[in-house]
């Protein structure tokens, strides 16, 4: 998949952590008994291949989005976001005290971290950020796809991430993704 790169630390119970995640996002979305039966369904054993993983997701996408409306379709997978063994949490507090550092002037947040590349920018309001790379370490071996349904657990990794950065609620919208073929993932993020 073009523009994709792994993590610096891909976790030794990523498979187990997947499954945990998106078990308890059915719970939360769903109900327990889905959760049970869509897990059964879909096992992923531990220490699978790149190709194996790409093949799961390609079948949990499928699964989804054929029993499950739209909406709750991006419930579930927002919920499924990883932290990146405590990453979420360190990233969101130095962009929280760089913004602090700003005054809290969005603006001037956002000049700063083009300086250094980002390609953020702001339009109606609205925070638009750019990622250049996909880190999925389950989409390692994945093939492009016009589904955004495995993406919409970084839309629930960036509201969590500008939540504890703004300190206030925010709704985070996938615009286009790297897995779709485009050359960088795109977010809009709105303020509530």
């Amino acid at each position: 998949m073009k523009n994709f790169s792994m993590p610096e630390q891909v976790s030794p119970t990523l498979e187990i952590d997947e499954l945990m995640r998106l078990k308890h996002s059915l719970e939360k979305n769903v109900s327990r008994e889905v959760a049970e039966s869509i897990i059964k369904e879909i096992p992923l054993s531990i220490n699978s291949t790149p190709d194996i993983r790409a093949e799961w997701v390609e079948k949990l996408s499928a699964i989804l989005e054929n029993r499950f409306d739209k909406k709750t379709v991006k419930n579930i997978r927002q919920e499924c976001y990883c932290n990146e063994n405590g990453r979420l949490e360190d990233t969101a507090n130095n962009l929280k005290q760089l913004y602090l550092s700003l005054d809290k002037d969005l603006h001037r947040f956002v000049n700063a971290l083009n300086e250094n590349g980002a390609g953020w920018f702001i339009k109606d309001n609205q925070l638009y950020t750019k990622m250049f790379t996909c880190e999925c370490p389950m989409l390692e071996k994945a093939k492009n796809s016009n589904s955004l349904t495995w993406c919409h657990c970084t839309a629930g990794y960036n509201k969590k991430l500008f939540e504890i950065v703004f300190e206030k609620p925010v709704y985070v919208e996938i615009v286009q993704s790297i897995r779709q073929g485009f050359d960088f993932c795109l977010l809009r993020i709105t303020f509530q």
